[in-house]
């Protein structure tokens, strides 16, 4: 599900962290724009003479081989489980995707920062959606252009010009057969997959802001600025009805996903619920203090999730939605949400902070779960300015982002041994998600062996890991070259683990001879090998033996006798 990713170690940051009025470092992902535009279209408008050149190793997530190992444990009648893995990067394929495990959100915060993708000429993504079957990326920018960016290796495919005016709006039919879109002069267009416009409207006379089909794909509605929603016949491109009740722009809108029943957002700061059918609001929602920027429903049907400019999101249950079921506050303006696929308890939220004075503002991504008001993860500073627009991978282990930056950034699950925050689990409690300790008393305690130290030292030279930006959430297991792994068996508990193994290394106990990672006096002297008989029949030839995954034993053949 991760690939082989090459990049830079984590380095943790023990120090505080910059605020709005400190001098702040830019994070990784500016740091590394250089490094990431000469694998774009982006490094062609430079022309720096003095550029790197040469090709770099691409990133690359692939998901066949977990996806595999997840049907083969599933297929065997065994538990399907991450937490027993050990807290090691080598165990990555082990990692099951997402819908082997719906009942642990957990896994799935993508908060590792995987790959950067930029036009050749930079403008603001408006709208980021993935095609149905996972393969691409499909991104809306402020030029009016659609860019097709790979689903596996992140590379530019194509790019077109769609639109004259910014394209605001995008959406996929449920059947994955057709894309609507919709831009500033108030425009509708009809895409088939491979990108050919077939048909081009004038749906409202003022930016179109939102776009979304019914259940059944033959209507769709869209939002605009002219304070209307209208709904279309897809096949005929005409106008049925049209919604009137906001008394600003309206900035959002959804279809239910099962039934007859829109929701819409507007700068008026109000929720209405409509009934395609008859045309009227049947439910007025007013629990935000400003602009609602987007809303949208749950694939179970039963919950409504909405976001606003007064730095909350709300959660209503569709049997009452004049009670708000949660309140999630948060202290950024929150300008886009999305629902897990798998996870139906879990989303993420794209908000923005600026500061007037510093001229300094940043977008940043945070995790949620329908069970806690508090957010599980965060990544600050995944953005250079606001977030329009997210939307997850169908598999869900992959979370796409365009922002006001110019930039589409992709952000993955992190790998075994890169730690989440501690807000997954109480302190006290020394295991996480893939084995392992989660705070620093537990890793005190654990024992590991010098060659396991030495093959993952290794592994971190080779497969580099992107280094935690400023304010980030993650707090990664490794961060230096010199630092041991923990060790972790499934099964058994860390803390355990650690303390049994503490006892025998204080018990001072005479070590193994010929054993790697175990010291001690070696007294006992290997015995000579016996001369070999000769046999009349076929040679015989040694069994092969199967070192263990951490510490292989190798067998040497006998040293030669001296020539001279």
């Amino acid at each position: 599900m991760y690939g082989n990713q090459q990049q830079r170690p984590f380095q943790h940051n023990d120090g505080m962290q910059p605020g709005f009025g400190q001098q702040q470092q830019n994070p990784y992902y500016q740091q590394q724009q250089q490094q990431h535009q000469y694998n774009n279209p982006g490094s062609q408008q430079d022309g720096n003479p003095q550029a790197p050149k040469g090709q770099l190793q691409r990133t690359t997530i692939d998901y066949y081989g977990s996806a595999l190992r997840g049907l083969e444990m599933q297929s065997s009648g065994l538990p399907v489980s991450a937490k027993a893995l050990p807290a090691d990067p080598s165990y990555t394929v082990d990692v099951p995707p997402s819908v082997f495990l719906p009942d642990q959100p957990e896994t799935s915060i993508a908060t590792r920062f995987v790959q950067q993708a930029i036009n050749k000429i930079k403008s603001p993504i408006n709208v980021a959606k993935w095609t149905p079957e996972g393969r691409r990326l499909i991104t809306g920018s402020s030029r009016g252009e659609l860019t097709l960016w790979n689903g596996l290796s992140f590379n530019f495919e194509t790019i077109m010009t769609a639109h004259d005016t910014p394209i605001h709006a995008m959406e996929w039919s449920r059947d994955g057969q057709w894309i609507i879109t919709g831009d500033h002069d108030g425009i509708i267009k009809y895409w088939q997959p491979n990108l050919s416009n077939l048909k081009a409207f004038q749906g409202h006379k003022y930016p179109v802001r939102d776009l979304s089909f019914s259940p059944t794909d033959l209507k769709f509605v869209s939002a605009s600025d002219d304070q209307q929603l209208k709904i279309w016949d897809f096949r005929l491109n005409k106008e049925e009805r049209q919604l009137v009740g906001h008394k600003w722009d309206v900035r959002t809108v959804d279809w239910h996903p099962h039934l007859g029943m829109i929701a819409s957002g507007s700068k008026d700061n109000m929720i209405r619920v409509w009934d395609p059918r008859s045309a009227k609001c049947i439910a007025t929602v007013g629990q935000h203090n400003n602009t609602v920027t987007q809303l949208q429903w749950n694939h179970n049907g039963r919950w409504l999730l909405s976001g606003g400019r007064d730095r909350c999101l709300k959660l209503f249950d569709v049997r009452k939605l004049n009670e708000e079921v949660t309140t999630f506050v948060t202290q950024r303006e929150v300008h886009s949400v999305a629902w897990h696929p798998v996870h139906e308890t879990m989303f993420a939220s794209g908000g923005s902070m600026c500061d007037t004075k510093e001229m300094i503002s940043e977008g940043s991504i945070e995790f949620w779960t329908t069970d806690d008001t508090r957010p599980k993860a965060c990544v600050e500073g995944a953005h250079g300015s606001q977030i329009w627009s997210l939307d997850w991978h169908p598999m869900g282990h992959i979370l796409a982002s365009g922002s006001n930056d110019k930039t589409t950034r992709f952000w993955c699950r992190p790998r075994p041994g890169e730690h989440l925050p501690t807000e997954l689990g109480d302190m006290d409690i020394n295991e996480r998600i893939f084995g392992g300790p989660i705070n620093s008393k537990a890793a005190e305690q654990m024992a590991s062996y010098d060659d396991a130290a030495t093959r993952v030292n290794s592994i971190a030279e080779k497969d580099a890991q992107v280094p935690k930006s400023p304010g980030s959430s993650m707090v990664p297991m490794l961060t230096d070259s010199t630092q041991k792994p923990s060790a972790s068996l499934p099964g058994l508990q860390s803390a355990d683990i650690g303390r049994m193994l503490a006892k025998i290394k204080q018990s001072r106990a005479p070590g193994l001879p010929g054993l790697p990672g175990l010291s001690g006096p070696n007294t006992l002297q290997r015995p000579p090998l016996p001369p070999m008989a000769h046999q009349s029949g076929p040679e015989r030839s040694e069994p092969r033996t199967h070192s263990s995954r951490f510490n292989p034993i190798k067998r040497h053949p006998p040293t030669p006798p001296d020539s001279r």
